[in-house]
């Protein structure tokens, strides 16, 4: 049985990892979002290239390495609590949060993944968003702290996830939780996650039909990031199949260096097994063996994104496989664009995206339909 720790509400800065300190290129000037034009250019200028220092400067001083605007911690919710799970391989234990919202249930489940490239992130992470869709939605939000890298690297991260997900269905009484209406998704490397375990409910026995897979800003293939952040030989169309990842590769707010950054705390630097690792369908999920009969996914993609055309592409080959599959790309705005979510501050497409997605996700829980439209 869990052991149960309730914690207080706190407020929260979020933290847009920055790989920066420069001003905008030109280059990307004509399209880019005017909100997020503003908030780099008064906030994000000045921050130190994360990608220039180990984990551990970081985590000692995210101020410095960090583009920190105050955001949003979120709605009050009905209840907030913190539960130990065992995880193994190796043996541990995570953190899950549960949010619950007002009424008699059982609710339908949401389970999230954070972002932080495998190597950072937590329980703040998407606070905001998790709260917000625990109300908007009236679902049950479970937010999962898994292990992180370099001191847990690939694939311990998937499969405390996939523990987490298994833990949900198995406690589903004492959480209140209805667990014929499950739904997963994730940011970023949570992306990724998401995309592997909805193989993984596929495939137990018996299989776990979800009701949606919630992919943002997923990363789905990262073989053209380069071992080296100072890589001598530049993405282009003979090296890397993503149109996107070469024209953003110089983003200052995320560019390839970052990548690099994360995928060698996460994979590590040994050439080999780097190669093995990212030929592993788990790690690149567009090498899935097989890609039929996976829950209904939503996709969302940022224009301004080095991952935006893996993660559209992921999106075609569901779809080709004869999966349900929409795809919504937020026209202007960077990778981490859902994290600046302030009601009055912020970016309206970070305020949009959380329109969207409890929209989705309340069609697909309590009608059992959903609208394409989004």
């Amino acid at each position: 049985m869990a052991t149960i720790t309730k914690t207080e509400e706190t407020t929260v800065i979020h933290p847009c990892t920055s790989a920066a300190g420069s001003l905008i290129p030109q280059k990307y000037l004509g399209g880019l979002d005017t909100e997020w034009n503003e908030l780099w250019t008064k906030f994000g200028k000045e921050v130190i290239e994360a990608h220039l220092v180990t984990i551990e400067e970081f985590r000692q001083f995210p101020e410095r390495y960090s583009f920190t605007y105050p955001v949003w911690a979120g709605p009050e919710v009905h209840h907030v609590q913190d539960y130990q799970i065992p995880v193994s391989d190796p043996e541990g234990s995570i953190t899950c949060r549960v949010y619950t919202p007002s009424g008699p249930g059982p609710f339908p489940v949401h389970i999230n993944f954070h972002g932080g490239g495998w190597v950072l992130g937590g329980l703040k992470s998407e606070a905001a968003w998790c709260r917000s869709i625990c109300n908007k939605s009236s679902l049950i939000v479970i937010d999962v702290d898994y292990r992180l890298a370099p001191e847990h690297p690939f694939p311990i991260a998937i499969y405390d996830c996939w523990a987490a997900v298994q833990w949900a269905q198995a406690n589903s009484g004492e959480l209140n939780i209805d667990r014929t209406s499950i739904s997963i998704g994730g940011l970023s490397s949570g992306g990724l996650i998401t995309a592997v375990l909805a193989h993984f409910a596929r495939d137990c026995s018996p299989p776990l039909h979800l009701k949606l897979q919630l992919m943002i800003v997923p990363a789905t293939d990262m073989r053209y990031v380069p071992l080296s952040i100072n890589s001598p030989e530049p993405l282009t169309a003979r090296n890397c199949a993503y149109p996107s990842a070469i024209f953003c590769s110089e983003v200052p707010w995320s560019p390839l260096a970052r990548e690099s950054w994360f995928l060698n705390y996460y994979i590590g630097t040994d050439p080999a097994a780097r190669a093995q690792i990212l030929s592993d369908w788990r790690m690149t999920p567009v090498l899935s063996p097989c890609l039929k009969g996976l829950a209904p996914a939503h996709i969302v993609t940022a224009e301004f994104d080095v991952e935006r055309d893996e993660g559209e592409y992921y999106g075609q080959l569901l779809r080709e496989a004869g999966n349900q599959v929409t795809v919504k790309r937020y026209a202007g705005v960077p990778h981490a664009f859902a994290h600046y979510n302030h009601p009055t501050r912020g970016l309206s497409k970070s305020r949009e995206f959380i329109r969207d997605t409890a929209w989705l996700l309340s069609q697909v829980h309590h009608t059992g339909h959903r609208d394409d439209s989004i």
